[in-house]
């Protein structure tokens, strides 16, 4: 049992990290079709085309894990940074540029595992028991730059170009039941980079006479082939004094890794400007998926991965409203993942309910349009059955949005 983060995370590159619009996490979706103006997105490059303002966004959360399966219980949490975001207009409302730098899998583990092996001489044999501990972290990450043009008010299209950067370290400790032993140490780090290539469209029709809205986003995040290397520090002897050498690196192997071919889809109708209805999927084929330098244990095998969210957003501050809770902007929603994992048969799903609120800051009056989001959810993913682990999920996530006028000169009054 996993006792840093998610169990599942070791195998492969790590469990996939979905990036997209702060604004849209808390309704269960990533927000490919909807768009918040003062709030940037990475959903979909297409919305790019509507930036006004210069705009940056970040943020971190924080989760705690409860695993369970038929020997006992673990506890554990984490926190890790989200994403960073620069998106500045290059004409304003009509093309925009994107900076930025998001997960695309993570990987963060603590495993143990018990062996045995036969030592000594023929006339002498015996069994020495051992336990290897796995620590395990990393994953890929992505560095991404495009542009996005809102073609008419109807149609926008978005192009991004990014780099990959895979980065995956396995630190193994191995201590053994007979004191004679000392402890091994070694760590083996797996990294390699790719370019890849993301489209995204984004359309906008107005229904009912233009008191409501339809929009429909679509996102294409083509494979990359990641060219790669297995390397490994050199063994070493916990109190060992001759160890001079132990932190250099040799390496193993050289291969390359390849990712999935990504579809992100989906629908928001606004019957008002206070309400919004989002649904949005996105398929990953992650049956494609291969790595030549990291093998996957015989009951593991990577499958298709399916993911459908559908949530509802609330903004009464549109309506000019003094009143306090009315200041806020609200979401909640749930998605189900079936998840890229098939162990002993069986699929790793997870079930998520989220929600969340976001805050004007107080400054927006002097021109200052920034916000904060915070949305909460809990999961539940796996299962206790065929020898696996069902873990509960609790987390936080925290997103600062910065948008300010003064990217542009005032209008005179």
């Amino acid at each position: 049992m996993a006792k840093n983060g998610s169990v599942y995370s070791q195998f492969g590159i790590g469990l996939p990290a979905g990036s997209g619009s702060s604004s849209a996490y808390g309704a269960g979706v990533w927000g490919v079709s909807d768009v918040e103006p003062l709030v940037p997105t990475l959903a979909n490059p297409a919305q790019w085309g509507y930036t006004y303002y210069g705009m940056a966004s970040g943020g971190i959360q924080a989760n705690k894990f409860r695993g369970k399966d038929n020997l006992g219980t673990a506890h554990h949490s984490r926190i890790d940074v989200n994403s960073f975001q620069l998106q500045l207009p290059l004409s304003k409302g009509k093309l925009g540029l994107s900076l930025s730098f998001s997960p695309y899998t993570r990987s963060s583990f603590q495993t143990i595992k018990s062996g045995q092996k036969v030592v000594g001489s023929a006339t002498g044999q015996k069994m020495l028991n051992f336990k290897t501990k796995d620590f395990g972290t990393g994953g890929i990450n992505r560095y991404e730059l495009g542009l996005g043009w809102k073609i008419n008010s109807h149609v926008s299209v978005g192009y991004a170009a990014s780099l990959y950067h895979a980065s995956i370290k396995n630190d193994y400790t191995t201590t053994f039941a007979d004191t004679s032993y000392t402890t091994v140490n070694n760590t083996i780090l797996t990294s390699g980079a790719g370019f890849g290539n993301r489209l995204g469209t984004y359309l906008s029709f107005p229904l009912a006479g233009g008191s409501n809205q339809l929009n429909l986003g679509i996102t294409v995040n083509f494979p990359v082939n990641l060219k790669s290397k297995k390397s490994e520090q050199k063994p070493y002897v916990t109190g060992n004094p001759n160890n001079k050498n132990s932190n250099g690196e040799k390496k193993l192997s050289s291969g390359s890794i390849h990712t999935p071919l990504g579809i992100t889809a989906g629908v928001t109708y606004k019957p008002s400007r206070r309400v919004a209805v989002l649904a949005e999927g996105r398929f990953q084929q992650w049956s494609d998926y291969h790595n030549t330098l990291r093998s996957t244990p015989s009951n593991v095998s990577f499958t298709n991965r399916y993911k459908i969210g559908a949530g509802l957003k609330y903004y009464p501050f549109v309506s000019g409203s003094d009143k306090f809770l009315s200041q806020f902007k609200y979401r909640i929603g749930a998605n189900y993942d079936t998840g890229n994992l098939k162990i002993n048969g069986k699929k790793i799903n997870t079930l998520k309910l989220t929600a969340g609120f976001g805050l004007f800051s107080p400054t927006r009056i002097r021109g200052f349009n920034s916000s904060i989001d915070i949305d909460f959810y809990y999961g539940i993913r796996g299962t206790t059955s065929h020898n696996l682990v069902k873990e509960n999920i609790y987390g936080i996530k925290l997103s600062l949005n910065l948008a300010e006028l003064f990217f542009f000169r005032p209008k005179l009054q």
